[in-house]
Formats: structure tokens, C-alpha cells, sequence
């Protein structure tokens, strides 16, 4: 397991990457409760995410600032907002990469199977499933 600290020493605020069953998991705790979960069936993708989430979280920080007053369940809601935004986009571009693999993976099997089914004779060809 992986871990990163965020904020005052007082605060615990941290991201966590750890293996899940045959996957992994990336996530987000705040005061010791869990605030978001990725889970990723590749260790490279979860890699990327793990990174990607501690720079988001990193300028979410920056860009707005909390006072000691400030409520903190609304800070929660917010943080979860932007990082599960970012978590979709994120696997919206990951889909993407996979779609166009399967895209081509499955254009040169209809090709293949066209060539193959040009060299059968009606006798020979049987259907994949038959209804009883």
C-alpha cells in the first residue's frame, strides 16, 4: 500500500493505492473516513489514476483555500465532486484507448472470417448455436 499525506500534521487527510483482490484500488480519506474509491483492474491505469488524483487534489488545495471555520462537510462534498469528475473523464479516455483496440481487433476477425468462409461448402457449415 501506497500512502500520501496531505495538509497540517494535525489534519489526516490522505490518498492511498493498494492491490484489491486481483485489481487495484486508489482512494481518498479524509479524517479517517473514505471519501472515494477507484478501483482498476490494471496497474499501470491505476498508477496513472493514483498520480493524476495527488496533483488534482494537490491544485484543488491551491486554488481554494479553507479557513478553520469553514464547514467541513461541504468541503467534503466538494473535494468528492471535483475528484469523481476527474475520476470520469479520466476513464472516459481510458474506454476510448480500449474501444478503438477492440474496434480493430474485431474488424480483422470479420475480415479473416470472410476469407475462411469463401473456402467451406454448404455441407460443411453449421451454425454456432442451434434452438432445441
Amino acid at each position: 500500500m501506497t500512502k500520501k499525506h496531505f495538509g497540517p500534521k494535525n489534519l489526516k487527510c490522505w490518498s492511498y493505492w493498494a492491490k484489491a483482490g486481483s485489481g487495484w484500488e486508489v482512494g481518498f480519506t479524509f479524517q479517517g473516513k473514505t471519501l472515494f474509491v477507484g478501483n482498476f483492474i490494471h496497474h499501470k491505469e491505476a498508477t496513472q489514476w493514483y498520480s493524476m488524483m495527488n496533483k488534482e487534489i494537490t491544485t484543488f488545495s491551491k486554488k481554494y483555500t479553507f479557513g478553520p471555520k469553514f464547514p467541513v462537510a461541504f468541503f467534503k462534498k466538494f473535494i468528492v465532486s471535483h475528484l469523481y469528475a476527474t475520476y470520469y473523464t479520466h476513464l472516459d479516455k481510458v474506454f476510448t484507448q480500449y474501444t478503438r483496440t477492440y474496434k480493430k481487433a474485431q474488424a480483422t476477425n470479420k475480415y479473416q472470417y470472410a476469407n475462411l468462409k469463401k473456402k467451406w461448402t454448404p455441407k460443411e457449415a453449421t451454425p454456432f448455436y442451434k434452438a432445441a
